[in-house]
């Protein structure tokens, strides 16, 4: 029983070192060919040191290795064939073809059954909802008779931020 806590263990931490799409992206690439740092950095789009800190990572857990051509370093894959195991993988994250059906048909069902009701119901909101509206305008626009003007005006003006509180 002990070698399967210990191959799971090691499962888990391959896994933990595929969890990173950019990680998933530099071994598809390195599928292909073996890669600098700065075709990478340009066929990724991003900067030099993020493919560097991602290589690093690769590199640690043995899943890639380098090799020198003069002032060139060239990354390629240890084992190419975890590419290819990576890409036999995105069958489990496909949807299922009758869940996506099922999900369609509903979406399809509730746009028709809310769009035969929208005219009448739009009509019966838009009346009640025009005297709410134009009640509570009425009542945003008068000044409370408790605070004076100046307090009310300067509370009004103070820009406001994303939780409420006056910026500094």
């Amino acid at each position: 029983m002990p070698y399967r806590a210990v191959v799971s263990g090691e499962l888990a931490r391959l896994f933990s070192v595929l969890s990173h799409a950019t990680r998933i992206r530099i071994i598809e690439e390195l599928q292909k060919e073996d890669l600098t740092v700065g075709t990478l950095k340009e066929i990724l789009g991003i900067t030099h040191a993020a493919v560097s800190q991602q290589l690093s990572v690769l590199r640690s857990h043995h899943l890639v290795s380098e090799k020198r051509q003069g002032r060139n370093v060239f990354y390629h894959l240890r084992k190419p064939d975890l590419a290819k195991w990576i890409m036999d993988g995105v069958k489990f994250i496909l949807p299922d073809t009758n869940e996506v059906q099922t999900m369609v048909s509903a979406i399809e069902s509730a746009r028709s059954a809310w769009n035969q009701e929208q005219p009448e119901e739009a009509k019966s909101r838009s009346k009640s909802s025009g005297k709410t509206a134009s009640a509570n305008l009425k009542a945003v626009a008068k000044p409370s008779s408790k605070s004076n003007g100046k307090a009310a005006g300067a509370k009004a003006s103070a820009p406001a931020t994303r939780n409420g509180s006056r910026s500094r």
